[in-house]
């Protein structure tokens, strides 16, 4: 999959993970998964980030309040 580097993807995609389903939380953990996909400076080991959180959501069967979908700003 990622080499050396699948054990840290599956790491942090499991932190955004229980970020996400922490009341309030939803919000941050969408921007950092961005944030890391977005990074140059990691040459792209944290592709595919915002899609590894998404699908392990659903998995789980996760849906944010309907007060946490709102914009922020």
């Amino acid at each position: 999959m990622r080499g050396q580097g699948c054990n840290e993807f599956q790491k942090a995609r499991d932190w955004l993970v229980t970020l996400a389903m922490t009341p309030g939380w939803w919000h941050y953990s969408r921007e950092q998964a961005a944030q890391l996909e977005n990074d140059a400076q990691a040459a792209g080991a944290w592709a595919g980030m915002r899609e590894a959180v998404r699908a392990e959501l659903k998995a789980k069967g996760f849906r944010p309040p309907p007060a946490e979908l709102e914009p922020m700003w």
